[in-house]
């Protein structure tokens, strides 16, 4: 089940932010301020909207989607590493998909091995292999793997 990211539930987005900063901080090179919390990456806004993925009432990991113009793009995703391997994420990914038809990009870190290959998968059987891929230079991460689809 998902629930959208809202100011009243806004805490647990950043506690859950904090595992997934600290998770990736060796590839993206995120370093903890003075209070030793990692910057978030993406903040809920105007133009970037989030949701949870919720098992049995508690928020076990987020997608947080750039809405400003299509393509949409995923810029966070995680589910909590004792929760993987279950279908959460697949999950998460379809429902969230499946709330905003349009089209649809996805980027993973070049180094980010186990995140390609994940995307690779959910987004090969949402779409039933019907999305391209390439090496994409971002300003922001650098070299990245891209996925681009239609709903």
């Amino acid at each position: 089940m998902i629930k959208l990211i809202t100011d009243e539930n806004m805490n647990k987005y950043l506690e859950l932010a904090q595992i997934y900063e600290k998770e990736f901080a060796h590839l993206t090179g995120a370093r903890t301020d003075e209070n030793g919390l990692y910057p978030v990456s993406t903040p809920i806004d105007a133009i970037h909207i989030g949701y949870y993925y919720c098992e049995n009432k508690l928020e076990i990991g987020f997608m947080v989607i750039n809405i400003e113009s299509e393509p949409y793009d995923v810029c966070e995703f995680f589910i909590l590493k004792e929760h993987r391997k279950r279908g959460s994420g697949q999950k998460l990914a379809f429902e969230v998909f499946d709330l905003h038809n349009v089209e649809w990009s996805v980027k993973q870190l070049y180094d980010a091995k186990q995140a390609n290959s994940f995307w690779i998968r959910v987004i090969g059987e949402y779409t039933g292999n019907a999305f391209s891929q390439q090496i994409y230079e971002d300003e922001k991460w650098g070299k990245v793997h891209m996925q681009t689809f239609s709903r």
